[in-house]
């Protein structure tokens, strides 16, 4: 039986990264990460909630959280929103495939926030604040365990 995660680690997109900047503007890498991304949060609201929710989480929260985080230099020069977050998407896929970060371990790291805010996740601007806390908390959490390796 082989290791998902190491066979992750060989592929491609993960053999040519060599700085943050070259995570940041992986566009492979945000497209995997876009999925880690929405199922982290899924599951952390679902904990939340005490029952099974799914959520895409919008491109503005990720934008915010990205630039709130100092991780902003690492997007492509001139980024739109929807630039960023697939910055945003890109770290976060990044440390699941090559750093075997769980997407159990990153949920949590949504909860802490999500908990202490007291934020409703049924009312949709109190879900986007929490959400945008949240993910700058997770990509915080990612800087700081990457900027030694880089």
């Amino acid at each position: 039986m082989t290791d998902i995660k190491e066979e992750l680690t060989q592929l491609p997109p993960l053999q040519h990264i060599r700085s943050m900047k070259d995570i940041g503007i992986n566009k492979p890498l945000a497209k995997f990460g876009d999925s880690v991304t929405n199922f982290v949060f899924s599951l952390a609201k679902t904990m939340i909630l005490g029952q099974f929710d799914q959520r895409k989480v919008s491109k503005k929260v990720l934008a915010q959280a990205l630039k709130d985080s100092g991780l902003k230099p690492y997007a492509r020069t001139r980024s739109d929103a929807h630039a960023l977050a697939d910055t945003a998407e890109a770290f976060v896929g990044y440390m699941y495939a090559a750093h075997s970060w769980s997407v159990e371990s990153m949920a949590q790291i949504l909860l802490v926030p999500l908990k202490e805010g007291k934020y409703d996740l049924n009312d949709f601007k109190q879900e986007t604040d929490g959400a945008t806390i949240s993910f700058t908390v997770l990509l915080k959490k990612i800087k700081e365990h990457l900027e030694p390796l880089f």
